[in-house]
């Protein structure tokens, strides 16, 4: 009889444990969720030769594409579903960035050009949209930090090494 009880007692310890590891995605209510009415994130880097990096973010969900020259070699690099510690910190770095109150700009055909745009639901149920172009060479730290942590996000999900 003895035995049975810490058996038991393990087990039970063993099913909680178990119980508490939900999924990696699981919400949370300070966490963007990928809802088609929910927050949205592009990145839109374009290089003067024409080739052009796309990424698209909504909640947990990352989308990439790439084009070669001139539109050429277009490839769909797939959707991803990035763990809610990889959902938190991109968003986070998103919201440091502080688009709503960079400059519009305007696109450099010299240099290149990273398009930034970002889409929040109203309590009204519409949308607040600011988009911005930043030249390819900015010294904008916070954007530089969010882009270094999407191209650590491409390469480890997509297994390529973005140039945007």
């Amino acid at each position: 009889m003895r035995l049975a009880r810490p058996a038991l007692a393990v087990f039970t310890w063993c099913a909680l444990a178990l119980a508490a590891c939900g999924p990696a995605t699981a919400a949370s209510p300070d966490e963007p969720r990928g809802a088609t009415n929910g927050r949205m994130f592009d990145l839109v880097s374009s290089k003067p030769d024409g080739s052009e990096w796309t990424l698209r973010l909504r909640g947990d969900s990352l989308w990439v594409a790439y084009s070669g020259q001139d539109g050429k070699d277009a490839k769909d690099l797939g959707p991803y579903t990035l763990s809610a510690k990889e959902a938190r910190k991109v968003w986070d770095l998103i919201d440091a960035a502080d688009l709503y109150e960079l400059d519009e700009g305007e696109p450099d055909p010299e240099v290149g050009s990273v398009m930034l745009r970002l889409r929040d639901p109203t309590e009204d149920g519409d949308h607040e949209t600011t988009t911005t172009h930043v030249p390819r060479d900015t010294d904008d730290e916070a954007v530089l930090d969010l882009a270094d942590y999407l191209i650590t996000l491409v390469e480890r999900h997509a297994k390529v090494e973005p140039a945007f």
